[in-house]
């Protein structure tokens, strides 16, 4: 007999496992060796950086390669988890006194996001023609995952709402580094070399610093999921572990290997998305995409600038503080440049919340628009 029995065939969950862990090789492959090249120049954050560019470049280079690029979301999440345990150790007991405090930026981001939405759809909606929703829900400045998903049961093309957000996030994921060069110099670029060099390794701590780690990182997920908590990923971890950081109970600490490891997954997770974007076909929604990222990224910026000014702020906690470069980003770009954890946290969760609150209204008022053209 010839031909493979059934017993000979593989279970197709563990298929689909080895197809992820072949996916999280190749991309894995890609952003160390372009990170490695990166860091020759002595460039800021070199595997962040060559976890994008090499991913993406690579990956559309080497078509071949593309179906094999990625990171699965069953890896994802749980280095999320774990960024987001370092990012509420990070802010520290002070950070209750901090927020009674930061009332004037707080102001400052509920006009700017207000401001940068309002022209951003406009822009698209009335200049580039685009469907009143679809150009909403592009210019939103933030939850790009979260708008990502309401995009494909309300608009028919959704990977245009995609783009959009994917070109901001990346346009601030590239430039933070470069602007961290330009404004403070190649010393502060050193500096983040150093702080990086400093971190704990993992065989260095003691396991009960491991154990209380991954029980902050898993059990506040569950606890976030139970209790309905919007980015249980992010915001379960870091609300709990500034909670016990505060207290005292618990003492995080930033691994070196798992900081490198939150790079090249959130890094390479992006060049993967950026490499199968075929140009061609969507340059026209890429063009879309840009025009919003300049808009709002401008309007933001500004704001930052004014804020840093009259605040005596320096100037890169505000501009990551403010500008909407996706959650999970840059918050981890905060803890590589030892900026304001603190301060970068709660005001981009503060814009996202705003975009949490408001949509609802939005659709909400686009299905009663609906059920009346219906009725008529």
């Amino acid at each position: 007999m010839t031909g493979a029995t059934p017993g000979a065939q593989l279970d197709p969950r563990l298929s689909a496992v080895l197809r992820d862990v072949a996916k999280l090789a190749m991309t894995a492959l890609f952003a160390l060796s372009s990170g490695w090249v990166i860091s020759q120049f002595r460039l800021p954050v070199p595997y962040m950086l060559g976890s994008l560019i090499g991913v993406w470049v690579l990956g559309g280079l080497i078509r071949p390669a593309q179906p094999w690029l990625g990171v699965p979301r069953w890896f994802h999440i749980p280095v999320i988890l774990g960024l987001g345990v370092i990012v509420g150790g990070a802010i520290g007991p002070g950070f209750i006194g901090s927020v009674l405090i930061w009332w004037p930026t707080t102001l400052v981001v509920i006009v700017a996001t207000t401001i940068a939405t309002t022209i951003g759809f406009l822009v698209l909606w009335r200049l580039r023609r685009r469907p009143w929703l679809q150009a909403l829900l592009s210019a939103v400045p933030g939850g790009q995952a979260e708008v990502s998903v309401i995009a494909r049961d309300y608009v028919d093309k959704d990977y245009a709402v995609v783009l959009s957000h994917l070109v901001r996030v990346t346009f601030i994921f590239l430039s933070t580094p470069l602007i961290l060069a330009l404004v403070e110099g190649q010393a502060a670029v050193e500096k983040s070399y150093q702080a990086q060099d400093n971190l704990p390794g993992l065989l260095e701590l003691p396991s009960r610093r491991i154990i209380e780690f991954l029980a902050m990182a898993f059990g506040s997920y569950a606890l976030a999921r139970l209790i309905r908590m919007p980015m249980p990923h992010l915001l379960g971890p870091m609300l709990v572990s500034l909670v016990l950081n505060a207290l005292g109970w618990v003492e995080t600490i930033r691994l070196n290997e798992f900081v490198l490891l939150a790079q090249v997954t959130i890094g390479g997770q992006i060049g993967a998305r950026l490499s199968r974007v075929p140009f061609r076909e969507v340059l026209s929604y890429l063009i879309d995409g840009l025009m919003v990222s300049v808009v709002t990224l401008s309007i933001y910026t500004g704001f930052a600038v004014g804020g840093a000014v009259v605040l005596n702020m320096r100037l890169l906690d505000a501009y990551i503080g403010f500008v909407p470069g996706g959650l999970y980003e840059v918050t981890l770009l905060s803890v590589l440049f030892g900026l304001d954890v603190a301060f970068v946290a709660f005001h981009n969760t503060l814009r996202v919340a705003l975009i949490y609150v408001g949509l609802p209204f939005v659709l909400a008022r686009t299905q009663l628009a609906d059920r009346k053209q219906e009725s008529d």
